[in-house]
């Protein structure tokens, strides 16, 4: 039996709202709007009117006096200004919000209630969904910067506390906290499965630990490897994504990596990396967002380097190409002459996609795959948003370019028809760019959806039982919710955390790409540029910035100062900062917090790798010392020419290593990657050499 809801959930999407909310979708045509499509005025250009059918384009309008059709950013086809955000004033948080993650939203599974976590007030919210009104503020202790969500069979919400190192368990129907319990030093993703009870936590820091959700003691905790990001269990399968590495491993039951399916770019000349989400999606497949970057070489030293500039290719040009027809791009699978079955994916648990719609591909009438295009225009830059969607079985069923900086959350329609991506990246940028995405079931065609305002930044998205669409905004902490009935908003919190600094960390400059594109939650990507034909590996900021000038590999930036105005003004095309801009971006950065270390290291080899370390015998310290562990020097130690003594503070956490990421684990830096200069270790035992790493992996 087909949904009810296919076609009303389109409906909804592109019906006018009030408030300076802004929804646009797709129609049959692949992407051109035609005459019953709408929008505010209020998201578009000044004098614009909906429209696009006459240029082709996705997501045009028309100017009421007939002048030019624009782009699927909102610019005129073919132009290809910097997309500058616009930051008015500047503001400094009492307490420096953390870095962006997203993915803090789930809706209850009878549908009556949004329970949304917010890492900046440090408290999680439930919503009554029919009211509007917030039922429970639960506050958490301070630092613990709650995130990932997940109900179980009870109806018990489990939310990872990224950086409590626990898990909090809470009564959605009294908004009281029935339990906390330490799990690692670092929780990110949080599935349930319904076959075993479990709840199922991953951590950046390696561990996977599984837990009864009634309460009480983990029941299993193994090492899988660093880098975990979401986990997905589904009938007692598990799959856990890595972030920096973009891949998704298929794991057994006792934490065994069966088989790694990396992501692929769907770009010639750019690499996986960054999987900011994965979620379960239909018929067992998990939809993926993650960034492709640039192999090519860049151009530091012209404007927009790191952009179209200096080489860095791109996968929107201008003007963009005739998107597909009708009879190749169905509306949704359930035109596709699929039957669909009641409900869907829920974002609430992952065994949800069990009986859920039939996977998208060519099975479902979609095209092929999108071909990489090549070529400069607004949308483009050295690091591109991705969507893919890929089976149980690790075949790349969707795979294409969606024009987002930062997507850090996605949401499957109730019925499987679309995707639902936010990219607070994309954030103030008035009229010209959205925050919110809607990409068709085949993915072949992103689509700009969402303006709550040109300075909200959405972190979440998920949809009702009725497929309305909700979107979780962090400053001010609101809660979107919109349907049929136009878009109501629900203040979550009075309580500001508004910093000019964080914004202008995260939000593109002007090029499509933003600080945290290299630099994701403060740290890095884990890719090795090509910087002026040289291979620079991206340094993390992690507790590495205040008191270790000068900066970059060369140390040619003697401080922040100079190192904004070269790569933000100048390779990522931003705009010059106000000096109150610069120190709210400096000093928000100086105050990333260090990573912590893993549970899994063995104190004893950890005390013996310090002991070495220190000693005057290998050297180590001569230069790697202080509070950050570097001397701040520029030095040849053999490895091609004078570059920064890097601080150690969390180096287990961004590997690969050295300035070329010759090193790509602790070990190898050991090894093929040592030099005579480097350090007096050539003389060291394997097991003087494990003891070292052990010591390395605590910094």
């Amino acid at each position: 039996m087909r949904s009810t809801r296919t076609k009303s959930v389109l409906k909804r999407l592109v019906t006018p709202i009030g408030g300076g909310f802004s929804i646009v979708a797709a129609a049959a045509a692949g992407c051109s709007l035609g005459p019953s499509v709408t929008s505010q005025l209020g998201s578009l250009p000044p004098g614009a009117q909906p429209g696009g059918e006459e240029g082709g384009e996705c997501l045009g309008c028309d100017f009421a006096d007939g002048s030019a059709p624009f782009t699927s950013n909102g610019l005129e086809a073919g132009v290809t200004t910097p997309l500058t955000p616009t930051f008015e004033g500047f503001v400094t948080a009492s307490v420096p919000p953390p870095p962006i993650s997203g993915g803090t939203l789930i809706v209850t599974s009878d549908g009556t209630h949004a329970v949304a976590s917010d890492p900046d007030r440090d408290s999680v919210y439930v919503v009554d969904l029919q009211a509007q009104t917030v039922s429970f503020t639960v506050p958490l202790s301070p630092g613990d910067e709650p995130g990932r969500l997940v109900e179980d069979g009870a109806g018990r919400v489990h939310v990872a506390l990224r950086s409590g190192g626990a898990l909090v368990t809470i009564d959605p129907t009294s908004g009281a906290v029935l339990e906390r319990r330490a799990v690692c030093p670092a929780p990110r993703g949080v599935a349930w499965d319904s076959s075993t009870d479990l709840v199922w936590v991953a951590c950046a820091t390696g561990e996977l630990v599984a837990l009864p959700s009634a309460g009480g003691a983990a029941t299993s905790n193994v090492t899988v490897e660093r880098d975990l990001r979401d986990v997905i269990v589904n009938n007692g399968a598990i799959a856990v994504s890595e972030f920096r590495s973009a891949q998704v491993l298929r794991l057994a039951g006792d934490g065994t990596i069966t088989r790694r399916d990396s992501l692929p770019s769907p770009v010639t000349g750019f690499v996986p990396h960054v999987a900011w989400r994965a979620v379960p999606g239909p018929a067992g497949t998990i939809v993926t967002l993650h960034q492709a970057e640039s192999t090519s070489s860049l151009v530091t030293t012209v404007q927009g380097g790191y952009g179209c500039g200096g080489g860095g290719g791109g996968i929107f040009p201008g003007p963009p190409p005739p998107p597909p027809t009708t009879q190749d791009l169905p509306l949704s699978l359930a035109e596709s002459g699929i039957d669909l079955p009641e409900g869907g994916p829920d974002d609430a648990g992952p065994d949800a996609s069990d009986d859920a719609a039939p996977a998208p591909g060519n099975d479902a009438g979609c095209p092929p795959l999108l071909s990489p295009m090549g070529g400069c225009g607004v949308e483009s830059g050295a690091v591109q948003g991705v969507l893919t969607v890929i089976g149980s079985d690790g075949s790349v069923l969707v795979n294409v370019p969606i024009p987002a900086v930062l997507p850090v959350d996605v949401a499957v329609s109730p019925d499987g028809a679309h995707y639902t991506v936010v990219a607070p990246g994309n954030a103030f940028v008035p009229n010209n760019l959205n925050a919110v995405l809607i990409v068709s079931q085949c993915g072949n065609t992103p689509v700009p959806g969402f303006a709550g305002g040109p300075n909200v930044e959405p972190i979440a998205v998920a949809y009702d039982a009725a497929g309305d669409l909700l979107v979780q905004t962090r400053e001010p902490a609101t809660l979107w919710v919109v349907s049929a009935a136009g878009a109501a908003s629900i203040s979550l919190s009075t309580t500001t955390r508004a910093d000019t600094g964080f914004d202008i960390f995260h939000v593109q400059a002007g090029g499509m790409i933003a600080c945290a594109s290299c630099h994701p939650e403060g740290g890095d990507d884990g890719h090795v540029w090509l910087l002026d034909g040289n291979h620079r590996r991206t340094p993390s900021l992690r507790g590495t910035i205040a008191g270790t000038a000068p900066y970059h590999w060369p140390g040619d930036e003697p401080n922040l100062t100079v190192l904004v105005n070269d790569v933000y003004t100048v390779r990522m095309s931003g705009s010059n900062l106000s000096d109150p801009q610069m120190s709210a971006l400096t000093g928000w950065v100086s105050h990333v917090a260090p990573p912590p270390a893993p549970s899994w290291v063995n104190a004893a080899s950890a005390a013996r790798g310090k002991a070495l370390f220190e000693s005057t015998s290998t050297g180590c310290a001569t230069c790697h010392s202080g509070s950050k562990l570097t001397n701040n020097q520029t030095v040849d130690v053999g490895t091609g020419g004078r570059f920064q003594v890097p601080p150690l503070v969390g180096v287990g956490w961004r590997t690969p290593l050295l300035h070329d990421g010759c090193a790509a684990t602790l070990t190898d830096r050991f090894g093929a990657c040592s030099t005579p200069e480097h350090g007096s270790t050539g003389s060291l035992s394997q097991a003087n050499i494990a003891d070292l790493v052990s010591y390395l992996e605590t910094l």
